[in-house]
């Protein structure tokens, strides 16, 4: 642990403690009791003891708020024990329930959060219209959205379908591609097709719109501009850039992969898609009706000025942003999504044929976390600097910790 001088209250603060908020968990599975996401889990508790801190995961109801305690799970010897601590110097939201971070308890214990000057980050799922709202009148982000209109009547959708052929519907509030709907128009009428194979055709946009409305069930839903994105083989490619913040506080981009998909509607690796070095994409994929093409740099800097901006534009504490962008034939570069909790599962580029794995090393995106996390604890790491010996090689050489 690192330890700090608060000269306001003249006490030693001991640290970083991280509190990571989760929606649920089960404690009688101490090896994995977060199911699918121990691994993650284990992998920021691990790295974090290592690198002198704490981890502590918790649901909304393990907090005493008058009592200033908290009784989470610790990860200790390669298991998760129930212990009581006090509240921690930072949170990292890692629920995945939309309907419970819209509750008003939610909305009180993230107050009692703010009373208590506890930094709560990545603080709401995103809205799809919110995102393009708070991003449209921003010239230099307003060329990358594609057109968007909230699905709430005939006419968005006789509007949408006669400004474009190609329209995708999708939910303002969905995530990993479930319940994208992808709407043609022909010269015979009108095609819809799902993922998977699912088609059907209209002979009048009426029709179109009345199946539409039942299969969306009054969720609200989203009208997309279809774009001419690049791919292979008719499957479509985009490009999954992680962004955040770094121990200084600011946003830097972490990694970046391309996607392909299963299928000619979504690319998501939840939804079978695969996965490619963005270099290989932008090289394979095509058809291209331009000499433009952008470099993955390229692709990147679009991701990191979109994640600035949306900072700006948007309430919340932020600090990570999975930035979903595709590539036109044209060479123009389009956001095609905003997720403020992107996945945590392992996937990672295949290697080619007869490469072995190189040896587990810790993933960068948790590494950056932990120091962001750090960073608003009170406890910022200094980089790495390199210095040279006599001899001429290079000596890694660690700043002193503040």
């Amino acid at each position: 642990m690192l330890v700090r001088y608060n000269a306001d209250q003249q006490t030693l603060v001991v640290g970083p403690y991280v509190g990571i908020l989760v929606s649920s968990y089960n404690a009688q599975f101490p090896q994995s009791p977060f199911g699918p996401l121990s691994p993650f889990f284990n992998e920021v508790a691990d790295i974090c003891r290592k690198r002198g801190g704490i981890i502590c995961a918790f649901r909304l109801q393990d907090v005493n708020w008058d009592a200033g305690i908290v009784r989470g799970l610790v990860r200790r010897g390669g298991v998760w024990r129930q212990r009581v601590l006090p509240l921690p110097q930072c949170i990292y939201n890692r629920l995945v329930s939309r309907q419970r971070e819209r509750s008003e308890q939610m909305a009180n214990w993230l107050q009692r959060c703010k009373d208590a000057n506890i930094p709560f980050f990545n603080e709401h799922f995103l809205n799809k219209w919110h995102v393009h709202s708070a991003l449209q009148d921003q010239e230099s982000a307003s060329e990358h959205l594609p057109a968007m209109v909230r699905y709430q009547s005939l006419e968005d959708l006789r509007t949408m379908l006669s400004e474009h052929r190609t329209v995708y519907a999708k939910p303002a509030n969905g995530s990993m591609g479930r319940g994208i709907i992808r709407l043609r128009r022909t010269q015979e009428g009108y095609q819809l097709a799902r993922p998977g194979g699912f088609g059907k055709t209209f002979s009048s946009i009426t029709g179109l719109h009345q199946y539409l409305s039942k299969q969306t069930k009054g969720k609200p839903y989203l009208l997309q501009q279809g774009l001419p994105l690049i791919g292979l083989h008719g499957r479509p490619t985009d490009f999954r850039v992680l962004v955040q913040k770094n121990r200084a506080g600011e946003w830097a981009v972490t990694s970046m992969v391309a996607r392909l998909g299963l299928n000619r509607i979504v690319s998501n690796i939840s939804r079978g898609g695969q996965m490619m070095t963005p270099l290989q994409a932008l090289r394979a994929c095509g058809p291209w009706a331009s000499s433009v093409r952008p470099s993955p740099a390229t692709l990147k800097a679009v991701a990191l000025k979109l994640s600035v901006l949306l900072e700006e534009a948007l309430p919340g504490h932020y600090a990570e942003f999975g930035v979903d962008l595709g590539v036109d034939v044209r060479g123009q570069v389009w956001l095609l999504e905003v997720n403020s909790k992107p996945s945590k599962t392992a996937n990672t580029v295949p290697l080619p044929e007869g490469v072995e794995e190189p040896p587990r090393r810790a993933r960068p995106s948790v590494v950056r976390m932990l120091e962001y996390a750090s960073y608003i604890s009170g406890f910022p790491r200094s980089a790495k600097t390199k210095t040279r010996t006599a001899a001429g090689k290079p000596k890694s050489k660690k700043n002193r910790r503040r």
